[in-house]
């Protein structure tokens, strides 16, 4: 099963989620089609469990990130939030590919996103409620939706300076939002 996600995050990496086929998901494992569909009934079960894997990945990193996110300033915070998901991102090629793709678990996995980004806020300000903890996570979740979209979308020259403007916007909302 991991060499067939393997081959789906490659083929959906390469190919977009609309033109990547089951075929092409089983030709690349070295598999037949039968065998990936005894895994997974559809497309979207490949998806899911692609995504699966992804949070998995994701909340090692969240375990980590949490406890340190009380020392950091705004800047710094602002900086972790967005460079680990364009790392993600260069390591899993089908990850920008599948980022507007609604599947039977994208609400739960988005609340869950939005759980652990409100977590990381209150930690480095532990007098936040909860309930703002999750509108504000909920807009910085959005923000680095559109930083990744906007980076899948632009050539690699500019990449760098579209990185530094989402920075800026991210710290200047945290600094204003986190130090009230």
């Amino acid at each position: 099963m991991a060499r067939l996600l393997r081959a789906a995050d490659c083929v959906i990496g390469e190919a977009g989620y609309e033109s990547a086929t089951m075929c092409a998901i089983a030709e690349r494992a070295g598999s037949s089609v039968g065998s990936l569909y005894q895994f997974f009934p559809n497309k979207d079960a490949v998806v899911d469990a692609l995504r699966a894997q992804y949070a998995e990945e994701y909340a090692k990193f969240w375990r980590r990130f949490t406890p340190q996110a009380a020392t950091l300033s705004s800047d710094q915070l602002a900086g972790r939030l967005i460079q680990f998901p364009l790392k993600f991102a260069a390591h899993h090629p089908a990850f920008l590919p599948l980022l507007d793709i609604q599947t039977a678990h994208s609400l739960r996995r988005r609340q869950m996103i939005h759980d652990r980004i409100a977590a990381v806020l209150r930690a480095r300000q532990p007098k936040l409620a909860e309930a703002t903890a999750q509108r504000i996570a909920a807009v910085v979740h959005q923000m680095l939706k559109s930083l990744l979209t906007l980076y899948a979308r632009t050539g690699p020259r500019e990449r760098t300076a579209i990185i530094g403007e989402f920075k800026t916007v991210l710290s200047g909302y945290l600094e204003t939002r986190l130090s009230e």
